[in-house]
Order: C-alpha cells, then sequence, then structure tokens
C-alpha cells in the first residue's frame, strides 16, 4: 500500500483515509465524513489543480488544496 495525501490522487481513484490531521479545517472535515476508514473517490480538480472534488459516502465536496492536504490515505499499489 502506498500512503500519501489526497491531493496526490489521480481523477477516478479511490483510496481508504487512513487519518485527518488536527486542525480547525481537520475538524471540519471530520464532521462532514471524511474520517478514517472510509473510501474517498477523487472525482474531479479544478484547472490548476484546485479546487479539489471528492466522494465519501453520499458526500460530494470540492476542498480547497490546503485542506484536501490534510487528509492523509492509503491506495492499493497498481501492477
Amino acid at each position: 500500500f502506498a500512503l500519501m495525501n489526497a491531493p496526490q490522487m489521480h481523477p477516478g481513484e479511490s483510496a481508504v483515509i487512513t487519518s485527518v490531521k488536527e486542525s480547525p479545517s481537520g475538524k471540519r472535515l471530520k464532521e462532514m465524513g471524511f474520517v478514517p476508514g472510509r473510501t474517498i473517490v477523487l472525482t474531479g480538480k479544478g484547472p490548476f489543480g484546485d479546487p479539489l472534488a471528492f466522494e465519501v459516502g453520499l458526500l460530494h465536496a470540492a476542498l480547497r488544496l490546503e485542506e484536501a492536504d490534510l487528509i492523509e490515505i492509503e491506495k492499493p499499489f497498481r501492477t
């Protein structure tokens, strides 16, 4: 498995959230449903890589790059 932050994902990729960094924005992300163990999908990127559109469960959210960088993920290696 590869450990990284959510902005490193490619559109259409999914991964599992391993942690959300502690901060006021991180707390808000957790309240929205970005919690460890949940599957996250990057559904799109803005023209300059900001904002990023994510799907977690039934939630569809656009996050600023700084917010998305608080989300640590794990995704399987490609073979």
